[in-house]
């Protein structure tokens, strides 16, 4: 398994934060998203190996009109 660590720009409320949670869940591959209502501009994805997955996941954040970067992979 591996894991994306991501920042967003914007800051998540916590209804913000659970559907993204929710939306992330339902994507092909992805194992695990963890958002902290303490650091609402951090979150850690868990997926399996897939070699475009990180790409994949901040494809979606932008459709959702969130800005985010990589922070590890």
């Amino acid at each position: 398994m591996n894991a994306v660590c991501i920042h967003i720009d914007e800051e998540l409320n916590l209804g913000k934060i659970g559907s993204l949670k929710e939306e992330l869940m339902h994507m092909p591959f992805i194992n695990n998203v963890e958002l902290n209502t303490k650091m609402p501009h951090d979150m850690m994805v868990e997926f399996d190996a897939h070699h475009n997955m990180p790409m994949m996941i901040l494809t979606r954040l932008s459709r959702r009109g969130l800005h985010s970067d990589i922070m590890a992979c």
